[in-house]
């Protein structure tokens, strides 16, 4: 079963960075400025990776396997 609430970044622990250069800002279009962490929930139930473009600021979430 899925949870319906949101969790706040303060919820769970982000890993390292891992820079993702082939990867395009899904705002500004550019390539090479990527970086991605991985975050999971303190009570260990839920994993997502969190993108950021380090050019413009935009952040996007993909759901990890559990959602």
């Amino acid at each position: 079963m899925t949870d319906a609430r949101e969790y706040a970044d303060g919820e769970g622990t982000f890993g390292e960075r891992k820079d993702l250069p082939e990867v395009p800002c899904r705002k500004c279009g550019r390539t090479g400025c990527i970086v991605v962490r991985t975050w999971e929930s303190d009570c260990g139930g839920y994993e997502d990776r969190r993108y950021e473009c380090q050019s413009c600021g935009w952040y996007w979430w993909i759901d990890g396997p559990d959602a």
